[in-house]
């Protein structure tokens, strides 16, 4: 049984049938058939128990494929990193990033790009706990979000704080003429929220600092996709609260954002990779290119900070 073999089991298991993992390793279907078999007779046990259309992978099967992802990606890291000693900074870049924080890689990414046209890049989108998922699964090298995350299992580089803001429609902006909002104003709105798909983050946030004001906010929607509730309010369909990360400007004129005059928690973006896994030469330049760009970002309104406490990041 080799790496390869290896592999073969991981796939199988992931897709749930023969005829899929054939499918994705580009291969036909009975002779994986067969590698199987004669890993279970190699093993002495059985790894999948298969009669008609039941399928189950057995204990030893989890076992086996638990340390074999972590044999293969130890594998894949140490090519990687030997690969790199004489090579120029090349080969493929994974990132991930949730859409608050998109509008923060945009120009470092830009410039990476311009000094390092080699490398290709590859964009995956998604809440923080989505995003640490495809870090945990190796598929991505790196990603962009919002803390916190576990620090034990990642190397975390924060950048700069942001402070949220009310965003509503470019034609509702002169009925906020000093550029601030109270929460008992905002409470008058339609309110459109992100809202993680699994965990704690901004909607409860935002929905506890209502209650504390004591005020009933109209909730009308809410979306993990921060970028399609933007869409949403520059319709007119009502207002959202988000951290300002510069992603409203990227929408030119189609909405204003406003200061919250009450004290509000502030969320720290930042980028986090996993501690148990090679990165590669792209990866970290990229890193020193977010770092250097973190203050590219300029706020426009004024930030109302709130002491540094685990409780005062928003995910």
């Amino acid at each position: 049984m080799d790496i390869k073999h290896l592999n073969y089991f991981c796939v199988i298991v992931e897709e749930g049938q023969i005829t899929k993992a054939a499918q994705r390793l580009n291969m036909a279907q009975p002779p994986l058939s067969q590698q199987l078999k004669n890993m279970e007779d190699e093993l002495g046990v059985k790894l999948i128990y298969r009669e008609g259309k039941r399928w189950e992978v057995t204990e030893a099967g989890y076992a086996l494929y638990t340390r074999a992802k972590r044999l293969l990606a130890e594998m894949e890291d140490t090519c990687r990193e030997i690969g790199e000693f004489e090579s120029n900074v090349t080969g493929t870049l994974s990132i991930g990033t949730s859409s608050v924080c998109m509008s923060l890689i945009t120009g470092p990414l830009s410039r990476f790009h311009q000094d390092y046209p080699g490398v290709y890049i590859k964009i995956g989108h998604g809440d923080t706990h989505h995003l640490e998922e495809l870090l945990h699964q190796n598929k991505v090298d790196l990603a962009l979000l919002l803390l916190p995350v576990d620090d034990k299992s990642y190397h975390t580089i924060e950048l700069e704080e942001a402070p949220f803001v009310v965003v509503l429609p470019c034609e509702w902006a002169d009925r906020h003429p000093s550029g601030e909002i109270t929460l008992q104003e905002a409470a008058n709105y339609d309110l459109l929220l992100a809202r993680r798909t699994e965990g704690l983050g901004v909607y409860e946030t935002v929905i506890r600092k209502f209650q504390e004001q004591h005020l009933i906010p109209r909730v009308v929607l809410d979306c993990p996709e921060i970028s399609t509730i933007l869409s949403l309010v520059s319709t007119g369909m009502g207002i959202t609260i988000i951290p300002d990360t510069g992603l409203g400007r990227e929408y030119g004129d189609r909405f204003r954002t406003l200061a919250i005059k009450e004290p509000f928690p502030f969320t720290r973006p930042a980028v986090v990779w996993r501690k148990d896994r090679y990165l590669s030469n792209a990866a970290r330049k990229l890193v020193e290119y977010l770092q250097a760009g973190a203050g590219d970002t300029k706020k426009d309104c004024s930030r109302v900070e709130t002491p540094l406490t685990e409780q005062s990041y928003i995910t």
